[in-house]
């Protein structure tokens, strides 16, 4: 018979796994509740997509509602989720833009969010994204405001929707367009890394990869202390400690595995297409003429400022910029990829860009085009 100090090993050792399981689901809730920040939208529209999945649009109200341009659709990118452009009440895009008397939309696609209880993640994809969730998105901004056109500004890979939307997909019903941060080419060392990270996310998951969760697990961790190389995506310096911190937990959000699946594909064969293969997105480029601003980072390590550039050399539009912001454009510091719209001084730095292009009047003077 065994001693009763086995017996109370075996049976602590048993439970180990569910009690560090409840532990670590504690840990997470606790810090979402002191971390994630309110998106404070004055209107809300949950909305099903021709295919029956859900999407969301937050809406911000015009200052004054005197000036007649049309409704601003702000489209996050990979791993991100709507807060992403509503996350500074004060200096956010989204505010940024509703205080110059804009009507401000906001995207959130399917599956960004697992904590909204969104449905059909499972089986989407970029081209899902593309061909139901932008198009559904218009048609409630345009019913809702009565506006025939919107501007468009899409970070990352909102701005590549647009791109594939207006392409390849030959979409309309966008009047300026600006992308951020948005690559149409995917080769370099810091996205393999990406790419191999993610891949080993998808191994235990069938719909969504957790990334929200598994960063609300370390972002306390998380401050100006990390060193580059650990810090794909953004320059530390761009943040304190604390804003770091509730970055990751409120604008980080998950990725359905179809997406992260087809994106590895692309980085993997150098591609940008369908699943399917039987549309190329990159090619529809040169079918893209409505006004576009290109904007991109001239540190970022996700979306390179080549691979950024390129959708500027491949435009159709005749009316089109490119912005490279760093020291070479006047801004204090060197930009990554999350810094175009979180960092500390983005809205002084970064916005005026958004805001000149989208009042017709072209890019800011201190621009700096490959």
């Amino acid at each position: 018979m065994l001693p009763r100090w086995l017996w109370i090993v075996l049976g602590l050792a048993a439970l180990s796994p569910v009690l560090l399981a409840l532990a670590t689901r504690w840990w997470v809730s606790l810090w979402r509740k002191r971390l994630r920040t309110p998106d404070g939208f004055d209107e809300t529209y949950p909305l099903r997509t021709a295919d029956g999945a859900e999407i969301f649009l937050g809406r911000l109200h015009p200052a004054s509602p005197a000036r007649a341009l049309p409704p601003v659709v702000l489209c996050h990118g990979l791993s991100m989720n709507r807060r992403a452009f509503a996350f500074d009440p004060e200096k956010s895009l989204a505010r940024a833009l509703a205080l110059r008397d804009r009507d401000v939309w906001v995207l959130e696609l399917r599956g960004s969010d697992a904590l909204a209880g969104t449905t059909r993640a499972n089986d989407a994809t970029f081209d899902t994204y593309a061909r139901e969730d932008l198009p559904a998105a218009l048609r409630k901004v345009r019913e809702v405001t009565g506006h025939a056109e919107v501007d468009w500004v899409g970070f990352s890979m909102g701005g590549m929707l647009a791109y594939a939307f207006l392409g390849a997909l030959g979409g309309s019903g966008i009047r300026r367009l600006v992308t951020i941060g948005s690559p149409v080419r995917f080769e370099g060392v810091r996205v393999e890394r990406v790419a191999r990270q993610v891949s080993l996310l998808l191994l235990p998951f069938r719909r969504v990869t957790p990334v929200n969760f598994l960063l609300t697990l370390v972002a306390p961790l998380m401050g100006r202390w990390m060193p580059h190389w650990l810090a794909d995506g953004f320059r530390a310096e761009h943040y304190d400690d604390a804003t770091l911190r509730r970055v990751m937990v409120t604008t980080m959000g998950d990725i359905p595995v179809g997406v992260a699946r087809q994106f590895l594909g692309w980085i993997a064969d150098g591609r940008w297409d369908s699943v399917d293969g039987t549309v190329d997105y990159r090619a529809g480029l040169a079918r893209v003429t409505v006004p576009t601003c290109v904007i991109a980072g001239d540190r970022d390590r996700l979306a390179r400022p080549l691979a950024v550039r390129t959708a500027y050399e491949l435009l159709g539009a005749e009316e089109r910029d490119c912005v490279e912001v760093g020291p070479g454009s006047g801004a204090h510091a060197h930009y990554d990829h999350l810094d175009l719209i979180l960092g500390a001084r983005a809205h002084e730095e970064v916005f005026p860009h958004v805001y000149a292009w989208l009042d017709g009047g072209g890019a800011t003077p201190s621009r700096s085009a490959g």
